[in-house]
C-alpha cells in the first residue's frame, strides 16, 4: 500500500469535517481542484479546493512572482488534464512561441495529452516542474503575447 493511500481516510456516509480537511490537503498536495466521493450507496461528498498548486513555486529570479489572482498582461498556459508533467524544449523562459507550440505533455500510463500555446508570444515563466504529477487546470508556464 502506497504512503498516499495510507493517508486517505475511509468513510461511511458523509465525511467528518476532519477527514474533508485532510482530504482537501491531498487535493492540493497532488495539484488537484476537485473529488468526489461515494460509498456505493448513494452517499456522495463533492469538494472543490479554492487554490491548486501542482507544486510550491519557487521563482527563477531574486522578485517574489505576483500572485495568479492579480492583473497581469501575461497568458497562463494551464494543463488540459492531469498526469505527470514531462516540459518540452520550448518551456524556457524567453523562448518565443508560436500559437499550437507544444510546451509540454501530461503522460497518465501510456496516454500522453499535449499543453498547447493558445497564442504567439514568449514564455516569461515556467511554473509546472518536470516529472512532477500535475491536477488539471494548473498553470504551466505563462506567455506573454506578441503585440
Amino acid at each position: 500500500m502506497s504512503t498516499v493511500e495510507n493517508q486517505v481516510p475511509v468513510f461511511e456516509g458523509i465525511p467528518s469535517s476532519d477527514d474533508l480537511v485532510r482530504i482537501a490537503d491531498l487535493l492540493v498536495q497532488a495539484g488537484l481542484e476537485t473529488i468526489e466521493l461515494s460509498d456505493g450507496k448513494g452517499a456522495r461528498c463533492f469538494l472543490r479546493v479554492d487554490a491548486p498548486a501542482s507544486t510550491p513555486h519557487v521563482p527563477t529570479s531574486g522578485a517574489p512572482s505576483a500572485p495568479v489572482e492579480t492583473a497581469q498582461t501575461d497568458l497562463a498556459v494551464k494543463a488540459p488534464y492531469f498526469g505527470v508533467l514531462a516540459l518540452t524544449d520550448l518551456a524556457e523562459i524567453g523562448t518565443l512561441v508560436r500559437q499550437g507550440d507544444v510546451v509540454a505533455q501530461m503522460r497518465i500510463g501510456t496516454l500522453q495529452v499535449p499543453v498547447t500555446v493558445p497564442v504567439e508570444g514568449t514564455v516569461v515563466d515556467v511554473v509546472g516542474q518536470d516529472g512532477v504529477l500535475t491536477g488539471y487546470g494548473a498553470v504551466v508556464v505563462r506567455i506573454e503575447p506578441t503585440v
